[in-house]
């Protein structure tokens, strides 16, 4: 590379080096372990270095990049995209986000990006400068949004260690029921407008409470659910996804969703908590209809019994909870404008 001046084009595999990802990872926490979309568990070995970019190598989600700014280790479902002597890492993974691999892969059934592919696609080398400058306000923008995803997720942990707490010095028992009612709401495609939230499985973190993505109606051909912002969502097919939340917006829903509204405002974080309990995801598995794909029964959850603390300190918890889900609310709105801020830089920067 010290012979091809900076602004010329040249073949991607000269700022980056790639090496496929590899099966089994050891069993640990100490390392997070990346699929073909992301972060999908932890193991006790890496692989990657430490400002690696991960790229979906094959199926849905082929030409996904992440970034890892630590070692990790990448599954054999992506590759690992490494920047050469003298490249910013970090440059790299906006480099690889702006050139939309998805539109250079091959295979109709089970789309897959190769090495050579990669290798051969021609971009413009930038200064060191350049690179450092880009790397640095994108960079910025994410490490903020990284910050507000880890307030939230706090928040989260939180809540559930104060459930746990105050259930296990709870004086009594009650059903789900008593707390929260099941909705309704019929929804017909015809009467659901282009631009309302709707919210599917696949909005829906595992086991994080607070419902902070969701997308336009726009594609939305079958029947819904309505629901409203302070409703709890619980993911009725295969529970044991454990999705479980709380709307910050109104919408409409998969029916493969429950919409629990809560009898009483004040009791809102107390049936959020318990809904999101393990104990009470484990009962909607353990009762749940159907075997490849089963599906969990609101009369079998609202009879479900959980701990309950007294009024008081109930009406407590929902304060507590309602304040940390505000936190949470307001941070991911921050992030969803950043995100947004950075997608339009990014063709500025990246070229």
């Amino acid at each position: 590379m010290a012979d091809v001046a900076p602004g010329e084009e040249v073949a991607l595999g000269e700022l980056v080096s790639f090496a496929n990802g590899r099966s089994r990872p050891a069993p640990g926490t100490r390392y997070r372990t990346f699929g073909a979309n992301g972060v999908i568990g932890t193991s006790g070995q890496f692989n990657a270095g430490p400002g690696s970019a991960v790229v979906g190598r094959v199926g849905t989600y082929c030409g996904a990049v992440h970034y890892s700014p630590d070692r990790c280790w990448v599954t054999d479902n992506a590759i690992i995209a490494t920047a050469r002597d003298g490249v910013n890492p970090r440059y790299v993974y906006y480099l690889l986000r702006r050139l939309g691999l998805n539109r250079y892969r091959i295979g109709s059934g089970q789309p897959l990006l190769t090495h050579a592919i990669l290798n051969g696609l021609t971009v413009r080398r930038p200064s060191r400068a350049e690179q450092d400058a880009a790397a640095s306000v994108l960079g910025a923008l994410d490490d903020k949004i990284e910050v507000n995803g880890r307030i939230a997720a706090c928040g989260d942990a939180l809540v559930r260690a104060r459930y746990d707490e105050s259930a296990a010095a709870a004086p009594s028992v009650l059903p789900i029921g008593e707390l929260g009612e099941l909705v309704r709401r019929h929804a017909p495609p015809h009467r659901i407008g282009r631009d309302e939230n709707y919210i599917a499985l696949e909005h829906m973190p595992k086991r994080h409470m607070w419902l902070s993505t969701w997308s336009d109606a726009s594609g939305v051909t079958s029947a819904k659910r309505r629901f409203e912002a302070g409703d709890v969502l619980f993911g009725k097919l295969r529970p044991v996804f454990h999705k479980v939340g709380l709307a910050f917006v109104d919408g409409v829903a998969s029916t493969d969703i429950l919409v629990v509204r809560p009898k009483d405002d004040a009791c809102r974080g107390w049936l959020l908590a318990a809904l999101a309990s393990d104990e009470v995801v484990a009962h909607a598995c353990a009762v749940g209809d159907g075997t490849r794909m089963p599906r969990a029964r609101w009369q079998d959850i609202a009879a479900f019994t959980v701990p309950w603390p007294g009024d008081g300190p109930a009406r407590a918890f929902g304060r507590l909870t309602g304040a940390l889900a505000a936190r949470a609310e307001a941070a991911a709105s921050e992030s969803a404008a950043l995100a947004s801020l950075r997608d339009t830089l990014l063709p500025e920067l990246i070229t």
